[in-house]
């Protein structure tokens, strides 16, 4: 009897947890869809070793390590149940989607195996085939590995899961198969159903299969569900070895050490008529500048006998193989290949017509280069036809009155190639032209008569004026509805904005502004001085440096500046509402005298309220859930201009808070993120939307030229949409060069949270009952009860389960858990880790347990209890560069002393304990010798409570500092009862209403 896994979840919970994880199926029998799979797990004594730390420690004992076979209870799932799955984990980031449901390392693989099968089927490389079981035949779709992918094929056979090597629905063991026949497995597995699906079409689902010859059976199958081909037995297995043999000679001619390139020669006549020569030549697939032509081929001189011979394969066969191959489409290669030793081939015009237009696109996607005249430039670079539209600026703005982005401009539009507007003469000849490719102004263009009418007409329809807005946007895009765009200039002030925004002209360094408390850093000052530019003008922007830089300071200091240059309307910033407070409070400090306003719990004004409350304020700080619940009550107000503060969570456009954000009017919107933009494509198009709304083109369009093909690794798209975006985006991060001298070696921060409501129930009751207990209590008797209500409290602003000893739910209930989950999310996002420092072990646990269930990620955690040995190896693992926890939570006594953990760059000290010593020997764990990177210090701090007040007595009488150092807390319960009182009482903005 093979024993089941001790961590079997069964089929029930599958079914569960994929529900949660908002993955929809129509299974009506769970029964059904039960089955029962094995696998050999490495075990100790019989028992089988966690796959992951998140489940638990390995076994102590030491027993040989060996491999034993288990059962489980397993779910099978469809394709589109697989397809559902991988986009909720793809788009979950950092967070895992469904809080607690950890993703096995062996589903995250199939998965993976699903996303590269996707981008396959997106670059085309894959084949049809057939394959044999017993009498049935069935047509197949395979992968085709590319050579310039191999790199990247092998890092996916390589990364599989040892488990997926012994699994099986049956008790014995499986036949022993290579990573590489089960990777491949995997992938012909979504390859078939991606296909299938997509080829298939109604029209075709009730015809019969059988009813004409083999070949054209086979053609039409691999639209279908995959099932056997009956007929014809004889003739199926004849083709069968016949596409066996053609799949074989694709794979040979795609894995070798060179490609195939074709030169294309002009005729010396300028007009293109006469003979065309396309010669053929072997280009090195490692160094595409090393070629040899097709002559050193068959008749090579020493350095290419060399080449050839060190790369263990044949020129001569890959030459004439590819030859082959593209013969049928190209006539002109056919025909030499009746030459004993075809070196190239000539082409009439009309032949060179039909191969640039026909051809060329196909042997291009198969990896086939093509070198054409020097004269026309590479493929993407050779002038085509398109729309250019010049523009100069209006009357109004000539003669001298204020300039707006909805000022009107006159725009000419023309055709043009390239940059070159054609002129009338030009227009005419191209529409007389008799073939399709002309020699214009020494460039030759493919010109078709319906496309070039195409454009004449579209023009017609297009505006004689465009805005300022449109013509910047339009001056970065390719394209004007469905019409091609060349560029759009002619305006010196068009010019001038676009030069600054590309980075051909420096924007004006401006001072730091007059009254803002603090110094701004040379970074600061250029991040301020963009803001401020973009601002001037009315264009949106995204502030995306690295955490720990100064995002809020820059934008503060923005604020301070429109306002000294007579900026009278408001400014709405939209915030996560862990960090209102922190923007209220940096407010205060480093802008004294900007009125703000914050709009939040139950008490908030609306409506007309609202907009007279509002006039003669600076600053309205709100959060992201009221900005659309109030959207209409913002709407009524006149904003200078909007910022979203942690701008990816308006990442998925079709959100309530991500519409009400891109309704909101202003002169100028901004985001603020420390997430690289550039690294979540799929993030771009909604936060691009609020910032410059038309930059882009609409979702869809989108998704089509940008986003998949990103994701298929073409680095054309990318290119295209940082040279869109990239003026827009500011990113400076910490190892920037340029920065790093500006920087401190430690940056410390204090963050303020909020309480929730039970948690300001349970701190009053706390009060409550120590207003009892005081009454007639002294020396030791009232010592200890004021201790202990200290000790209740500070647990209170940790967590009410650390309280409540109640070991509930966690999520949700803490403004200190908030803030940490937010900061760690933008930590993870670019590589970061952290020590988190708390001085309670339950607390330590807990937060353990939460970021594992939230993250998905191991948290190490360090107390009192655990043995040297288990400690020691803690550390190791930590301060290892490959594969680290991100990480390590410690009590403040076990860890706050002798250990070196350099591998950190975030200290987190998630609870006070008003020793300035105890708490820097906590920080110098991560800031010491041997430290190569900054270290942020966030400083966890609930405001309105005990912890605000008694930081800020610590921080105003320095023999009371004195006296933390020496006694701790007791010199609290020195305090009279009416001190007491002052000190704990909650504050009126302690609790956080989100209502």
């Amino acid at each position: 009897m093979i024993p089941r896994i001790p961590w079997d979840a069964g089929s029930t919970a599958v079914n569960d947890a994929l529900k949660r994880a908002g993955v929809r199926h129509s299974r009506k029998n769970l029964a059904e869809s039960t089955v029962v799979a094995y696998l050999d797990l490495p075990s100790r004594s019989g028992c089988p070793l966690p796959s992951s730390p998140l489940l638990g420690d390995f076994p102590e004992t030491d027993g040989e390590l060996t491999a034993e076979r288990f059962s489980v209870e397993a779910l099978r799932v469809s394709h589109e149940e697989l397809t559902a799955l991988f986009r909720i984990i793809s788009e979950g980031r950092e967070r895992l989607p469904v809080p607690g449901l950890l993703w096995g390392n062996d589903l995250k693989y199939i998965l993976k195996g699903l996303g590269y099968a996707s981008m396959m089927v997106i670059r085309g490389t894959y084949i049809p085939g057939m394959e044999s079981s017993g009498e049935n035949y069935f047509s197949v779709w395979k992968p085709l590995h590319l050579a310039k992918y191999q790199d990247e094929y092998s890092a996916f056979v390589n990364a599989l899961p040892p488990v997926l090597m012994s699994f099986s629905l049956s008790p014995e063991r499986p036949v022993d198969a290579g990573p590489q026949t089960i990777a491949d497995s995997i992938l012909e597995s979504f390859l078939e159903g991606i296909v299938r699906k997509a080829q298939a079409t109604p029209g075709r689902r009730g015809r019969q299969l059988d009813q004409t010859n083999p070949h054209d059976i086979w053609l039409r199958s691999l639209a279908w569900p995959k099932s056997a081909l009956h007929r014809w037995k004889d003739e199926m297995s004849q083709l069968s070895s016949q596409i066996e043999e053609w799949t074989d000679s694709v794979r040979v001619v795609t894995n070798q050490p060179w490609k195939l390139l074709l030169r294309l020669e002009e005729p010396l006549s300028g007009n293109g008529e006469g003979i065309w020569t396309l010669s053929w030549h072997l280009q090195s697939a490692m160094d595409p500048t090393l070629s040899v032509a097709a002559e050193k081929v068959w008749s090579p001189g020493p350095a290419e006998r060399k080449w050839f011979s060190a790369s263990g394969a044949n020129p001569r066969r890959y030459l004439l193989q590819m030859l082959g191959q593209i013969s049928s489409s190209v006539p002109a290669i056919a025909r030499s290949l009746n030459e004993p030793f075809p070196v190239s081939c000539t082409m009439v015009f009309d032949e060179l017509l039909v191969f640039l237009h026909d051809i060329v696109p196909d042997l291009l996607d198969h990896g086939i280069q093509i070198q054409f005249p020097s004269s026309w430039g590479s493929p993407s670079d050779r002038p085509k036809l398109a729309v250019k539209g010049s523009v100069r600026d209006s009357a109004a703005f000539s003669s001298g009155s204020g300039m707006d982005l909805g000022d009107l401009m006159d725009v000419e539009w023309s055709v043009a190639v390239g940059d070159d507007v054609l002129t009338e003469e030009e227009l005419l000849m191209l529409r007389k032209l008799k073939a399709p490719l002309a020699n214009i102004r020494g460039k030759w263009v493919l010109v078709y008569r319906d496309e070039l009418e195409r454009l004449m007409e579209g023009i017609k329809k297009l505006p004689r004026k465009i805005s300022r807005r449109e013509a910047l946007i339009y001056s970065f895009r390719e394209s004007k509805g469905d019409l091609p765009l060349s560029s759009v200039t002619g305006s010196p002030w068009l010019d001038s904005v676009r030069a600054v925004l590309t980075g051909a002209e420096q924007i004006e360094q401006i001072e730091q502004p007059r009254g803002f408390c603090g110094e701004l850093r040379p970074y600061q000052r250029m991040g301020l001085s963009w803001l401020s530019w973009l601002a001037e003008i009315g264009l949106g922007g995204c502030l995306a440096d690295d955490m720990g830089l100064g995002k809020t300071v820059q934008a503060l200091a923005l604020m301070k500046t429109r306002k000294l240059r007579g900026e009278k309307r408001p400014v709405l910033l939209v915030c996560p509402t862990s960090v209102i407070e922190n923007w209220r409070r940096e407010a205060e400090h480093f802008v004294p005298d900007l009125s703000v306003r914050i709009h939040h719990g139950t008490g908030r004004l609306r409506g007309e309220k609202f907009s007279e409350a509002v006039k003669g304020t600076d600053l309205v700080i709100t959060s992201y859930s009221l900005l659309y619940r109030d959207n209409d009550t913002f709407n009524r107000t006149e904003w200078s201009g909007v910022i979203l503060d942690e701008a990816q969570n308006i990442k998925n456009p079709e959100t309530r808070q991500s519409k009400a954000a891109r309704s909101i009017k202003a002169k100028w919107h901004f985001a603020l993120t420390g997430t690289p933009v550039e690294n979540h494509v799929g993030d771009m198009w909604s936060i691009m939307e609020f910032l410059m709304p038309g930059l882009l083109p609409n979702k869809s369009r989108f998704i089509r030229d940008f986003m998949r093909p990103i994701q298929a690794g073409e680095t054309g798209a990318l290119q295209k949409i940082k040279k869109i975006t990239g003026p827009f985006i500011l990113r400076r991060s910490k190892t920037d060069k340029s920065i790093i001298s500006d920087l401190p070696e430690k940056i410390e921060t204090e963050v303020f949270c909020s309480l929730n409501r039970e948690q300001a129930s349970l701190y009053g009751a706390v009060l409550d009952d120590l207003e009892e207990k005081l009454k007639g209590s002294s020396g030791i008797r009232r010592k200890g009860a004021v201790l202990a209500a200290i000790t209740s409290l500070k647990q209170i602003c940790d967590h009410p389960a650390l309280y409540l000893k109640d070991r509930s739910e966690i999520s949700g209930r803490s403004g200190k858990l908030a803030r940490l989950t937010d900061i760690a999310e933008e930590m993870l996002s670019v590589g970061d880790r952290a020590l988190i420092f708390t001085q309670y072990a339950e607390m330590g646990a807990m937060l353990k347990n939460y970021l594992q269930e939230t993250f998905g990620r191991e948290a190490l955690f360090l107390h009192g209890g655990v043995e040297r040995g288990k400690r020691d190896e803690m550390v190791r693992r930590f301060q290892d560069p490959h594969d680290a926890p991100p990480f390590f939570v410690l009590s403040l006594k076990a860890g706050g002393t002798g250990l070196n953990l350099t591998g950190a760059n975030h200290v987190v000290m998630f609870d006070r304990w008003w020793n300035p010593a105890v708490e820097q020997q906590a920080v110098d764990r991560a800031y010491r010798i041997g430290q190569k990177e900054r270290v942020m210090v966030h400083y966890f701090c609930c405001k309105g409570t005990l912890e605000e007040k008694i930081e800020l007595l610590i921080k105003s009488k320095k023999e009371i500092a004195d006296s933390v150092v020496s006694a701790g807390e007791n010199w609290l319960t020195e305090m009279s009862d009416s001190e007491l009182r002052q000190l704990f009482k909650l504050s009126r903005d302690a609790v956080e209403d989100i209502g």
